[in-house]
């Protein structure tokens, strides 16, 4: 499901060098996510069809130093906010709301904690997606090396 889903991710193609396959991404994202699988910051919604990442405060994604767009970006998270590392829903399932309700567990854990929420995205049609939930666009930049253009956002 995460192959599909963000096989046209502007991000993971730049990491590939924009010829990323389906199973290159997951392959990729299995490696990257299984361990915060055990650590409690996976969730899963949608009979599996959707999932998020949310990375608590002063917590990070430990990535391999060599994968420098993810060094990049978390360079910009804040550590007192909950982070939504990834949210990916299969594209046959999108639009039934999967997304939403992962985006509004994540923020229910922030407010909980009395915490910000804060997300990048390299997708222009997400920036108002996300918008509706409350983030606003903190920062907006271009990736290094002729990456992509990368909003991020933040909400408190």
């Amino acid at each position: 499901m995460l192959g599909r889903s963000l096989k046209d991710d502007p991000i993971f193609q730049w990491v590939f060098g924009g010829v990323a396959a389906a199973d290159d991404i997951a392959e990729f994202a299995a490696k990257l996510y299984a361990p915060l699988t055990e650590l409690g910051m996976v969730w899963l919604a949608g009979d599996d069809t959707g999932v998020a990442v949310w990375v608590p405060p002063g917590r990070q994604v430990t990535v391999d130093s060599s994968e420098e767009a993810w060094a990049w970006i978390e360079s910009f998270v804040p550590s007192d906010t909950w982070y939504l590392e990834v949210l990916s829903v299969d594209p046959e399932a999108q639009g039934a709301g999967i997304g939403g309700a992962l985006i509004r567990h994540g923020l229910d854990l922030a407010a909980a904690e009395g915490a910000g929420a804060f997300l990048e995205t390299s997708v222009a049609r997400n920036v108002p997606y996300y918008e509706r939930f409350g983030f606003v666009v903190v920062a907006e930049e271009d990736m290094p090396r002729n990456g992509p253009h990368v909003w991020f956002m933040r909400v408190d």
